[in-house]
């Protein structure tokens, strides 16, 4: 335990070395600086993730004993659909298999673990029990699913908790749109991005963004914009064409919308 939590500290990534997961270095270094925040504010918290397939973003909570609860919700799909046009499989998804990987590095404190075979469209909000303190949405990448999982997250979260995606350059229209949700129903809260690829949303008073591990990416915000921003550029690319420039050009030149006085 004592290496663990000198590992946490240094936000170590080793700490995911365990179990394979789809996460960039960066990813792992910004969701460990969450977790840091996350277990000194709330000793004892529970996590709650979206989207598990290996479990490989669960083992660092897992390994933590000041997480009390962890809650699994995976419909497990043998593929599923994507906003960057193709559908993704994952071979051998099962729960069992998690399961069965993450006791070998986590023994008995497997046991924490409550998971659901399911979709957040199709589950009511109580179906997590307590409610948690903090939710990591990675599962279906679409919007329409991003927004269904936020929903739900926002429902099974307490008052003052945080809501973490992944992969937000691919469903940042779903972001947008939970973003909005927040400001039609009045709630108080924080969002930013952190590298490479993960959004982060504070309810309420749950102000995370001062642990200093995240205070200095914030700071830093350069690597988690600029990649977003590289992360989509094959769609620049491809709409740069020699064809595409040339049709853009003659509808330019024939609305006028080249001149300017």
């Amino acid at each position: 335990m004592e290496n663990f939590e000198s590992k946490l500290l240094a936000c170590d990534i080793s700490l995911f070395e365990d179990i394979v997961s789809q996460l960039e270095d960066n990813d792992k270094r910004s969701l460990l600086a969450c977790q840091l925040a996350v277990r000194e504010m709330r000793p004892g918290y529970s996590y709650l993730e979206i989207g598990s397939y290996m479990g490989g973003s669960i083992q660092p909570h897992l390994m933590d004993d000041k997480c009390s609860r962890i809650v699994s919700i995976d419909k497990r799909p043998e593929s599923q659909p994507d906003e960057r046009g193709a559908r993704y499989t994952y071979r051998n998804n099962s729960t069992q298999r998690m399961l069965d990987g993450l006791e070998k590095i986590a023994g008995d404190s497997v046991k924490k673990i409550t998971t659901i075979d399911g979709d957040t469209r199709e589950l009511l909000p109580d179906a997590v029990g307590e409610k948690v303190d903090v939710c990591f949405i990675d599962g279906e990448h679409t919007d329409t699913a991003a927004v269904s999982d936020f929903k739900f997250c926002l429902n099974a979260a307490k008052t003052d908790a945080a809501i973490l995606f992944h992969d937000a350059p691919t469903v940042y229209n779903g972001i947008a749109e939970c973003i909005s949700i927040l400001n039609k129903r009045g709630l108080k809260f924080r969002a930013y991005s952190l590298p490479a690829i993960v959004f982060v949303i504070e309810l309420g008073d749950f102000p995370m963004h001062r642990e200093p591990e995240i205070a200095d990416l914030l700071t830093n915000n350069h690597e988690s914009y600029i990649y977003s921003l590289q992360y989509n550029d094959y769609y620049r690319q491809f709409a740069n064409k020699a064809p595409f420039r040339l049709y853009r050009n003659i509808v330019s030149k024939l609305r006028g919308a080249n001149k300017f006085d």
